[in-house]
């Protein structure tokens, strides 16, 4: 398993550091630059995507046993408020439910104290560890 603080090579591209991965959930955190935008000037939906992804992940693979195998096969993300680059992002994530195949996250990403995106995603459990 990747050792807490270091959230692997795509995440680490995109600039997210995990501070907190245990049995209470996850937390990630992101400083978005200009390169995070999309056209229109906010943050980019991928990107946020992206955190709640990792975010999710790491609260699902912290909550079973060591080692576990469990990626996504659905996330479900919605965007409430524009997020703009130049202010830090975090990301809380919970894992809601760990069974023998399935397991479920939640997570948030606030911008200032507001909450601009949500998600709850679908974990395939593929090894227990």
């Amino acid at each position: 398993m990747t050792a807490v603080g270091d959230p692997g090579p795509f995440s680490a591209h995109l600039g997210f550091r995990v501070v907190r991965a245990d049995a209470d959930g996850a937390v990630v955190e992101a400083d978005p630059g200009p390169e995070h935008l999309n056209g229109g000037g906010i943050l980019h939906g991928g990107y946020l995507s992206a955190l709640l992804d990792s975010a999710t992940g790491w609260a699902v693979h912290a909550a079973g046993p060591e080692g576990m195998v469990a990626p996504h096969v659905q996330l479900n993300a919605q965007f409430l408020k524009a997020g703009v680059a130049g202010q830090p992002l975090v990301c809380t994530a919970t894992c809601t439910s760990v069974g023998g195949r399935i397991c479920t996250t939640q997570g948030e990403v606030t911008q200032a104290g507001r909450v601009i995106a949500r998600a709850t995603g679908t974990h395939a459990v593929i090894s227990r560890g």
